[in-house]
């Protein structure tokens, strides 16, 4: 795309966009000439950015404004920046310190509050099902007749306690013994390859075979648990007038929703960060905002995403970047395998 400009239109294009994302106002061909970036008249800036406005670049709300940039403009701004490479923010830091929670409920509110706090945008994830992380250790305690108490603890320190519920009843010991026999035999595995070796697992006499049809059930039980946990976690910076408006929006309609997570789900097939921007995409156009989001995983394993929502003139240089760390550290640390 970037090809149909030369060089003096892609530099006043892009002081065009960077001066419009900081005081959201029209940028005016005199405002350009009197900072004093373009050896160049106002004059002769103007027909530079008619040629942009010709070229769908920019546009002008009136006759006497300056210029704003189409989504084409900020599509052209956003492919600069990973042209140029983007540092990581100061405020990284506040993003790296909330993932020393153990605690894996705790942990998929506070990634979108975070991401959201530092941006003043509105933040998003897509939690992996516990189900593909893989685990230190399973340990499963009697509550009563019908529910047990199952305690993950994955590789990376995170905990899940969850309520299973089951038709029979289940003795102390044999919970324990079952608990003992996964965790030495499957410790390092995630419950979905537990349950598929279980599956696969050639009938044997005594004591082991009598409890690994019965750990082949939990590990089912468990699963069809955790399916009914909600993935999707969104915050926005409450004190920003318009992140609360459009999160107000985002959940009264659970059709925007849907189409959200089908932009979401594109960005699997990407390993850098993905940004839709307006007229884009059906979401992103009927809010007139933008989505910055990237996949996180493990190895050829897809398993979340976690992505930022805001107006079209956020700052992409913060935002890309944060985005872009958060990712990484879900990688490393909600799904780090020991070596």
């Amino acid at each position: 795309m970037n090809q149909e400009l030369n060089q003096r239109e892609r530099e006043i294009l892009k002081e065009v966009v960077t001066h419009y994302l900081a005081c959201s106002e029209p940028i005016s061909s005199r405002y350009l000439a009197k900072i004093g970036k373009f050896s160049l008249s106002p004059a002769t800036i103007r027909n530079v950015m008619l040629d942009l406005e010709e070229k769908g670049y920019l546009y002008q709300p009136h006759i006497s404004a300056g210029r704003i940039p189409t989504d084409k403009g900020f599509r052209f701004y956003i492919q600069e920046l990973f042209i140029e490479g983007m540092k990581s923010p100061k405020f990284i830091k506040q993003i790296n310190e909330a993932f020393s929670s153990s605690d894996y409920s705790k942990l998929v509110e506070t990634i979108p509050k975070i991401m959201a706090t530092v941006t003043h945008q509105i933040g998003l994830f897509i939690a992996p099902h516990f189900g593909h992380i893989p685990l230190k250790s399973l340990d499963f305690i009697p509550v009563d007749e019908k529910r047990i108490l199952a305690i993950l603890i994955a590789r990376s320190g995170t905990i899940l306690n969850k309520l299973i519920n089951v038709d029979t009843l289940w003795s102390r010991r044999e919970l324990s013994i079952i608990s003992r026999y996964l965790t030495a035999r499957y410790a390092g595995k995630t419950l979905f390859q537990i349950k598929a070796i279980l599956e696969k697992e050639p009938k044997v006499e005594g004591l082991e075979g009598e409890f690994l049809p019965k750990s082949l059930k939990l590990s089912q039980k468990i699963i069809e648990e955790l399916d009914g946990i909600e993935s999707f976690h969104i915050e926005a910076d409450l004190t920003r007038e318009n992140a609360a408006n459009l999160l107000i929006k985002l959940k009264n309609s659970l059709n925007e929703k849907n189409k959200l997570m089908e932009i979401l789900n594109k960005c699997i097939q990407y390993e850098s960060p993905q940004v839709f921007i307006g007229e884009e995409t059906y979401f992103t156009q009927k809010f007139d905002c933008a989505l910055v989001a990237s996949k996180y995983g493990m190895e050829e394993q897809t398993l979340g995403a976690v992505g930022i929502i805001g107006p079209k003139t956020m700052p992409y240089h913060l935002v890309i970047p944060v985005v872009q760390e958060t990712a990484k550290l879900l990688s490393k640390s909600i799904l780090a395998k020991e070596d």
